[in-house]
């Protein structure tokens, strides 16, 4: 089955706790933290201590996906960091394994984010220091955004890179996913779709969630 997050940076600021419990009834099995400090990106979102204040919301696993300029910084300054998952962008990087480390010892799993432009064979030789792969189909910083063209090539090529290697990283696409492109991208090879404007605009979360689903079920990945 097709893990589904839901992004709460499309969520209603105001009522994270009540979106949070949505999302659980509705069938999502993760959430996804976009931590944005106005300098990586043009935009303000979430900190570290959202993440702790819905921690007693759901058991379900926290992803937080540092857009900082600064990962380290701010590894060391939030300890415990309240996530199952952390994820920092490429292009942020100065010592990746150092900055691995300081994630492992956080008791958290290590993920790479890769921005559209980024080349995935750049990143393969961190292959087997990861366990989750991001692969953002549009340029960070705000939700709402249609997907980059190529995306699914990306996927697809990622996955083949990684089945090479023989490395079992959870390849996952963030930005611009939603029902009617779920499948393709499952096929091309996504585990883990990381859904924001799609799940909580629409009418029904549960519905939306269902017919994913429902459209995936079936599909063989090439």
């Amino acid at each position: 089955m097709v893990h589904i997050s839901a992004s709460l940076l499309a969520a209603d600021y105001a009522r994270l706790d009540e979106e949070v419990k949505r999302a659980v009834k509705s069938g999502a099995n993760s959430f996804h933290f976009d931590l944005m400090d106005g300098h990586y990106v043009r935009n303000l979102a979430l900190a570290p201590d959202h993440l702790a204040a819905l921690r007693p919301s759901t058991n379900l696993p926290f992803f937080a996906h540092l857009e900082l300029s600064n990962p380290e910084e701010v590894l060391a300054q939030f300890d415990p960091f309240p996530a199952d998952t952390i994820i920092v962008q490429w292009n942020t990087l100065t010592e990746p394994l150092k900055t691995f480390d300081a994630i492992r010892l956080r008791n958290a799993k290590v993920g790479l984010g890769l921005c559209p432009d980024d080349d995935i064979r750049n990143a393969v030789r961190l292959f087997r220091d990861l366990d989750l792969l991001l692969l953002l189909g549009v340029y960070p910083g705000f939700g709402g955004q249609s997907m980059q063209l190529g995306t699914r090539e990306k996927i697809a090529s990622a996955r083949r890179l990684l089945d090479e290697a023989d490395q079992r990283v959870i390849i996952a696409v963030d930005g611009g996913v939603k029902p009617e492109n779920a499948t393709a991208l499952v096929m091309a090879g996504a585990d883990m779709l990381i859904m924001g404007t799609a799940l909580f605009e629409s009418e029904d979360m549960a519905e939306t969630i269902c017919s994913i689903r429902e459209s995936i079920a079936g599909s063989q990945r090439r």
